[in-house]
């Protein structure tokens, strides 16, 4: 096979793995979406996932963490419905903020939110250099953001006004999930050039980097409306 056509054929292979997997990425915030409005339309819902605020934080963080070692074990429509559970549980425990801020408000800092996730991911695929060396950074300032955030989580429990504190953390939290997008985009090339071959394997990580890219997205999201937000 020529060079050229053979080079042609890698792109289109994977431009549709790109394709499938912003679409899972997509299709996992519209399931977050339908179900934060279905509870925002149940009153007894709607109290629950106000009530255990804590509750559902420690779920969705404890789920964050393991959600992707869980999907690869599993066989890809099993672990695409895992992915689908885990957006609609993160919509039910993000739907307080329907409460909390105005439509207006949310419709805002999605809207920037999704420019710049969008700005940050054609910068990672677009770009020449090689961003393998943001990883380790990237993600000790992840932990570091889950460790400071659960602190102050635990302090606001004793009554402790926590307010600066929160501006301070989503302030770090927005560069630094836009950069965790720009890199793991960037990745997705390399993973494909060495797995893309194995269809299996190829199909568990478009599921394993939509869901990155989704805890992206919704960490950016939640940041700008506690930022820009207005309250009702």
């Amino acid at each position: 096979m020529p060079t050229a056509t053979r080079v042609s054929s890698q792109e289109q292979a994977l431009s549709s793995h790109l394709n499938q997997t912003f679409g899972y990425m997509a299709g996992g915030v519209g399931i977050s979406g339908i179900v934060a409005w279905l509870t925002t339309t149940n009153a007894t819902l709607l109290e629950v996932a106000m009530r255990g605020n804590l509750i559902w934080f420690i779920a969705v963080l404890v789920l964050a963490f393991t959600l992707q070692r869980i999907v690869f074990s599993l066989q890809p429509a099993a672990g695409l419905a895992v992915f689908a559970g885990f957006s609609a549980l993160m919509g039910f425990a993000l739907s307080p903020l329907a409460v909390i801020y105005t439509g207006s408000s949310i419709a805002t800092a999605f809207g920037v939110a999704a420019i710049m996730f969008g700005g940050t991911a054609l910068y990672g695929y677009f770009t020449k250099r090689s961003l393998a060396a943001w990883g380790t950074f990237l993600i000790m300032g992840v932990w570091g953001l889950v460790g400071i955030s659960i602190v102050t989580m635990l302090v606001s429990l004793f009554g402790v006004s926590v307010g600066p504190m929160n501006t301070v953390i989503n302030l770090i939290a927005i560069p630094l999930f836009a950069g965790l997008t720009a890199w793991e985009v960037n990745t997705i090339r390399d993973t494909f050039a060495m797995y893309g071959r194995d269809e299996l394997l190829r199909s568990r990580l478009a599921i394993l980097q939509a869901t990155s890219l989704y805890i992206n997205f919704i960490n950016i999201f939640i940041s700008l409306l506690s930022l820009m937000g207005q309250r009702r």
